[in-house]
């Protein structure tokens, strides 16, 4: 079940500095600019590298097949691992020319432009196409604050996914499964490491990489219940586990390339694939990244959920929103909610995403067996929302815990990590 946290609410001026990412990386820049109108739907979106923009491709096809004189503009924002679009999304909410859909992502973050009165209640159109009895009670629940709808999801991503070159492994003696733990894994890294090959392939130079596989780490340690303890209060940052974590963390990134900060995700995987070292951590859009370069599941490439005492699957969502006010094309923009909620539409998006369907009623058993296996752990394992991607908590908070990641991969000092995250938390709970 997942275990909805309800955040403090927060002005737009804090997007500003919300580091909370997600799956974009620096290969394009937007399509256009300025404002959209008449036959014209402009979507902005942070959906620039290879994968993402033929996933998002497919979400344009789909709703100008329903509008075949409908102009789309492709108004993505390259780069910040999401942050680069949503300061520039800010600058045009408060200037009040905003686009006519957004990408945003579920929970805390939604919270956010609620609070800053940007996002229009879609409720409406829940109700009118019964969206809510196609999926999981506790995903459409993420998509509400205060009981209203106010964006709709298009797909689910895992956020704590290894993913494994199988002839790095095997040339190093080594096998990284499931029932591992985590010191196992981390045994396993340091035999790899001992081979004369990297260990690890991190590409932060979005901090959130870094930020997630940190967090996979600290559920790992501590498991879902906990980790939500940690943002209601009842579980404090400073505990002996999570000290642990990060220090595990830090031996990490002794294991990873020492190009880390220069490196962007897709960068990172495209780099174990090609066997440059033997794992990278990252969210499913990795899959469809990998597979989109040419790489072959299970020859090129391999996965396995990141090693953890009890199995959790982190929750990493995407969904889309239309503003509160000067809306250009209401009826494009209407269009646009109603065709990505298309269980076949959401079904043709996962193939080039990586991600499965939010609808239950998407057709999953077309999609690859990553996918296949991915949408069985949905529904089976602990859900918990992601902290690196800014769904789980506040954006205060999220931008808290990315600075101090960010700080932290400079001087490896676990205390004052520590230290700047148990005041973070006791911060939001005053």
């Amino acid at each position: 079940m997942i275990n909805r946290r309800i955040p403090a609410l927060l002005g737009t001026a804090a997007l500003l500095s919300m580091s909370v990412a997600a799956c974009a990386a620096n290969t394009s820049e937007a399509d256009s600019e300025g404002g959209s109108g008449g036959d014209t739907l402009e979507i902005v979106s942070w959906w620039t590298s290879g994968s993402e923009a033929a996933a998002l491709q497919v979400l344009f096809d789909a709703v100008q097949e329903q509008d075949p004189g409908l102009d789309v503009v492709n108004a993505a924002v390259s780069g910040g691992g999401g942050s680069n679009a949503k300061q520039a999304l800010n600058a045009r909410l408060q200037a009040g020319d905003p686009p006519d859909s957004w990408q945003l992502h579920p929970d805390g973050e939604l919270t956010s432009y609620v609070a800053g009165g940007n996002v229009a209640d879609v409720s409406d159109l829940w109700e009118e196409n019964g969206w809510a009895g196609q999926m999981p009670a506790d995903l459409a629940a993420l998509q509400q604050v205060d009981d209203a709808y106010y964006t709709v999801p298009v797909g689910v991503h895992r956020g704590n996914v290894l993913w494994t070159n199988p002839s790095v492994l095997d040339d190093a003696g080594v096998s990284i499964d499931a029932e591992d733990s985590l010191d196992d894994l981390v045994s396993a890294l340091e035999e790899v490491d001992a081979s004369g090959t990297t260990a690890v392939c991190l590409g932060d130079k979005d901090i959130f990489a870094a930020g997630q596989l940190l967090e996979s780490i600290i559920i790992s340690s501590i498991g879902p219940e906990n980790w939500n303890g940690l943002f209601t209060g009842e579980y404090p940052f400073d505990s002996p586990d999570v000290r642990t974590a990060v220090e595990t963390y830090g031996h990490l990134l002794e294991l990873a390339n020492s190009d880390h900060s220069a490196l962007t995700w897709d960068e990172a995987a495209l780099k174990m694939a090609d066997g440059d070292c033997a794992v990278t951590l990252m969210g499913d859009w990795a899959y469809g990244e990998l597979v989109n370069a040419g790489n072959e599941p299970s020859d090129d490439f391999a996965w396995v959920p990141f090693p953890s005492t009890q199995p959790t699957f982190v929750y990493v969502g995407d969904g889309f929103s239309l503003p509160a006010d000067n809306i250009s094309n209401e009826g494009a923009a209407e269009l646009w909610l109603t065709t990505v909620m298309d269980p076949q539409v959401q079904t043709d998006f996962a193939v080039e995403k990586g991600s499965i369907p939010a609808l239950s009623t998407a057709d999953v058993s077309v999609l690859s067996d990553y996918q296949q296996s991915a949408a069985e752990d949905f529904q089976s394992l602990p859900i918990v929302s992601s902290l690196a991607h800014g769904q789980v908590t506040t954006a205060e908070l999220s931008q808290e815990y990315a600075d101090a990641v960010t700080a932290f991969n400079g001087n490896t000092n676990v205390d004052a990590f520590i230290s700047t995250m148990a005041a973070a938390q006791q911060s939001q709970l005053d």
